[in-house]
């Protein structure tokens, strides 16, 4: 119990440092930010697989089918850094940031079907800062701001149940003293044999409350003191529930026997999830002010409008996740898995009261196929360090469902006009 607590003390000590993160990125603009990609450490490492493994000593909060394999109490930190390029033929931006990516818990009783986890992962990013400049007569710069940050935040809690797709052996309750002990025995062995040999199937759902808000300032400055400055300033707050399932599935294919004990094997394992399409609540902030800037300072002349909580929703488009592998464990105790997956989420659907605030009209259709490996040398108790530990490889192809222009593979200076003439209408109103 004294250990229990200090986990759930670990827990929440650590939950702020999910919005520690320096993301700055003009596409997050768009939507509700840059999507996370689902997956803890084990995954990323190959290429982010997470639909079909039977982990037992990881929490896996994107499958929550998964729970039922754990085999005893889980807690887990993940981080993750980003450094990308977005180039086209006559510029090159570099960005990079980091943050926490995955806080999480997992528990199962043993010889309990039914496994548990919470957790508390990013579900979107928002941070970015551009600026652009034009010439509205021959004395007169005009410069344009562009200032996000935010993003939303995913808490998650789920159980998962193992269902037996075989009948356990029953002992012989008349048997008493040594021959019930050496009976007992061999009846556990049996039990014990069944799990591996058998085919398992595991169910699960998630509950998730979805919380976060998107800000944006934009700014239309002059470097003439004749002109008033316009700024507005915008925050879309979010704070509802959401729901996802998932299932796994283990079938062994082949099988080696040694005096009736198995020694190798070779397992098919399948699973997937999916998260439902859900109608998100949501409340819009406004404000628009005329300023004038100088040294480096706004000094607020008047307030144009104001739009305080205004109630509204937006549609959370479904998403499928579905992958396959194959497990092969030698007699040596070498662990073999690979696998593929496939993911998509169509962000074309995503609607509301805010979609044109949001940039909803800029987003598509987003696809993901990954394969992946992991090797074991030798997994057993007696290995050392570099034969108990596991390495992984992977790849990933990923169309994003940034839909700029009417094409997914926009450049940087697109995502600038859409930008620019988002702030040009907020100065003409």
């Amino acid at each position: 119990m004294k250990h229990f607590l200090l986990l759930i003390t670990a827990f929440f000590a650590t939950t702020g440092l999910l919005s520690q993160t320096s993301l700055n990125n003009a596409y997050s603009r768009l939507g509700i930010g840059l999507i996370e990609a689902p997956g803890s450490v084990n995954h990323f490492g190959m290429g982010g697989l997470n639909s079909f493994q039977f982990e037992a000593n990881a929490v896996n909060l994107y499958n929550p089918a998964s729970y039922a394999n754990l085999s005893k109490v889980v807690f887990q930190i993940a981080g993750k850094g980003n450094f990308s390029t977005i180039s086209n033929s006559s510029t090159s931006t570099k960005y990079n940031g980091g943050q926490v990516q995955e806080i999480a818990m997992g528990f199962k009783k043993g010889g309990s079907k039914w496994g548990f986890a919470f957790g508390l992962t990013p579900y979107s990013s928002v941070g970015y800062s551009v600026t652009s400049t034009a010439m509205v007569n021959d004395s007169t710069q005009v410069i344009y701001k562009n200032d996000g940050s935010g993003g939303l935040n995913k808490f998650t809690l789920g159980a998962s149940r193992n269902f037996r797709l075989y009948k356990l052996p029953k002992g012989d309750t008349t048997l008493v003293g040594t021959a019930k002990f050496a009976a007992d025995q061999r009846l556990k062995e049996k039990r014990d044999s069944l799990e591996y040999v058998s085919s398992k199937l595991n169910i699960g759902v998630n509950f998730n409350v979805l919380f976060g808000s998107l800000n944006n300032v934009r700014k239309v400055e002059y470097d003439n003191t004749r002109y008033f400055g316009t700024r507005a300033t915008s925050k879309t707050s979010i704070n509802d529930i959401a729901f996802d399932a998932g299932f796994q599935y283990r079938k062994p294919i082949h099988l080696k026997w040694d005096d009736k004990k198995v020694v190798a094997s070779t397992y098919l394992m399948a699973g997937g999830s999916y998260q439902l399409a859900t109608n998100l609540r949501a409340k819009y902030d406004d404000i628009g002010e005329m300023y004038i800037y100088s040294n480096g300072v706004d000094a607020l002349v008047d307030t144009s409008y104001i739009v305080t909580a205004q109630n509204g929703s937006f549609e959370l488009p479904e998403r499928i996740s579905l992958g396959v592998g194959l497990m092969h464990i030698g007699s040596e105790g070498r662990v073999l898995t690979y696998g593929l997956e496939f993911r998509t989420q169509d962000w074309s659907k995503f609607s509301g009261t805010f979609q044109e605030e949001l940039g909803a009209q800029s987003l598509g259709r987003y696809t993901y196929i990954g394969a992946g490996v992991e090797f074991t040398p030798n997994a057993g108790e007696n290995s050392n360090l570099l034969g108990r530990t596991t390495y992984r490889l992977g790849a990933r192809n990923t169309q994003t469902y940034i839909n700029v222009n009417g094409s997914n593979d926009c450049s940087a200076g697109c995502v600038c006009r859409f930008l620019n003439a988002d702030l040009r209408k907020s100065h003409i109103e």
